[in-house]
């Protein structure tokens, strides 16, 4: 029995040879190696490579805050020049709103300079008449003096473009051209809304064909137990 064991097991060199075998004709396993140590602590290398996938470099929050306060002085730099430059152009704008208004003057002035002529004359007549008056001038030569003056004005009038009218009694009224001072009874329908009197004369602009001031005149009105009947 020891010899039969001896040939099947060998010695104990034999044994040995075979444990290095696995036994049985099988291969050994030998265990993997182990990993290196870490050198660095795992949080600090996420960041490191957060930071480096995001493609941002360090101290990205400090750069981050200096170009905001760039963009912030560029901003208030240019508000500033805006409302210099606006300042700039309401004062040009001021310069000419004044520039016209100097030339309205002049035009005005110069629109009216021969009805300011005329005027000047008309004075100048009036005070030479006043200090010449015989002793002897009636009311009557009053009324004539006073309506050729009258015809002075009026030829004025006339050479800038206003002539004087007059409607009769009896013409429609006309509230463009005709301004109702007072009313007149009348037992006639027919004559309602007609021109009774003449009050004062009108001015018309001729070339605007608009009044300047129109005829003050008095029309007729049916009184209330007339209209009943």
């Amino acid at each position: 029995m020891v010899s039969a064991w001896n040939s099947a097991g060998g010695d104990g060199d034999g044994g040995s040879s075979s444990g290095e075998t696995g036994g049985a004709g099988f291969p050994a396993v030998t265990a993997p190696p182990a990993d290196p140590p870490l050198t660095e602590p795992a949080g600090a290398a996420a960041e490191a490579a957060a930071g480096e996938l995001a493609g941002e470099p360090a101290g990205a929050p400090e750069d981050l805050i200096t170009e905001i306060s760039v963009s912030v002085r560029k901003l208030a730099d240019s508000s500033q020049r805006y409302h210099t430059r606006a300042e700039q152009r309401e004062s040009v704008i001021d310069y000419l709103r004044a520039e016209l208004e100097q030339l309205r003057q002049g035009e005005r002035r110069g629109l009216l300079r021969p009805v300011l002529a005329e005027m000047c004359r008309l004075r100048d007549d009036l005070l030479k008449q006043a200090a010449t008056l015989p002793a002897d001038f009636d009311a009557a030569k009053t009324a004539d003096l006073l309506r050729s003056y009258a015809e002075s004005i009026e030829l004025t009038l006339e050479s800038n473009g206003v002539v004087t009218y007059a409607p009769e009694a009896g013409d429609p009224f006309n509230p463009r051209m005709h301004r109702r001072v007072s009313g007149e009874p009348t037992a006639d329908p027919t004559l309602a809304g007609h021109v009774a009197a003449l009050n004062r004369d009108g001015y018309l602009d001729i070339e605007a064909n608009s009044p300047i001031a129109p005829a003050e005149v008095t029309v007729y009105a049916v009184t209330q137990g007339e209209q009943g009947q």
